[in-house]
């Protein structure tokens, strides 16, 4: 039996979706299929719960065994092995190649129903580094106020430990930005914020997740990093849209609000 598995961060399950035959694989079936989905963000699994074609899904939701495995030393390929092994799915029948260009659709019962807005994200995965500085996030909130749009904060709160057990992320509270053009959004499901992305005018915000998606749909990006961030020192495949025209991004310390304001009005 043929088998998909998204893992890792909400981030990599993203990707998954925009560049793997799996998920598109998942549109059209019509027989049973496991769907593993072990990610150390809990509600990435929301994605699959929603989907249409939800019903012919066997879900494993294996995202505690991601993390014991994670611990124990092991890495790519062979997490998805231990993976596999353990929901008893024949690693060999996971769905891979291409995507060939297709670009998923998402299902949400909690959908936005607007459009040409900005999304805002200040916080990230890891607490540590990749959330933005309080200083940044209120420069970041003063020229998005001035903006003639709609401003859609996204947060999400969740408890995710290091390998140590310390905590590296907890609470995201952005309410005391709420007001004026700007609405903050708490509570909103995985594809409900993707759809968010899809009819947003821009990104502005940390080096996280919803940049990934952005940058799939070709949407203006502002992103904002920690000095000398190793995707983008030496860049990997989660720095693939940094050399476009229609992308900002600077290090926390080089972020200019002028140059920021100037970039938005461009789109």
């Amino acid at each position: 039996m043929s088998a998909v598995l998204f893992a890792a961060g909400l981030g990599d399950v993203i990707r998954v979706c925009y560049l793997n035959a799996g998920y598109r694989f998942l549109s059209e079936t019509k027989q049973p299929v496991p769907v593993i989905v072990a990610s150390h963000n809990p509600f990435s699994i929301e994605i699959f719960r929603h989907h249409r074609n939800a019903k012919n899904f066997i879900l494993y939701d294996l995202a505690h065994k991601y993390e014991e495995f994670l611990n124990s030393g092991l890495r790519g390929a062979d997490i998805n092995r231990a993976l596999c092994e353990f929901a008893g799915v024949d690693h060999a029948r996971l769905i891979r190649g291409s995507a060939n260009g297709h670009c998923p659709v998402f299902d949400a019962p909690d959908d936005v129903a607007s459009e040409s807005h900005i999304v805002f994200q200040p916080f990230a995965g890891n607490l540590s580094h990749r959330s933005l500085p309080p200083e940044l996030i209120e420069k970041t909130v003063k020229v998005l106020r001035q903006l003639p749009c709609k401003v859609f904060v996204v947060t999400r709160s969740y408890l995710r430990p290091d390998v140590k057990g310390k905590v590296i992320h907890s609470v995201e509270d952005a309410r005391s930005l709420e007001g004026g053009n700007i609405t903050v959004l708490d509570n909103l499901t995985v594809p409900a914020t993707l759809n968010l992305i899809k009819g947003s005018r821009a990104y502005v915000g940390s080096w996280s997740s919803l940049q990934q998606a952005a940058w799939f749909e070709n949407k203006p990006v502002a992103v904002f990093y920690p000095e000398k961030h190793h995707d983008v020192r030496q860049p990997t495949d989660y720095a693939f849209g940094m050399g476009r025209d229609s992308t900002l991004g600077r290090e926390y310390s080089k972020v200019d609000a002028s140059e920021l304001q100037e970039f938005l009005q461009r789109w």
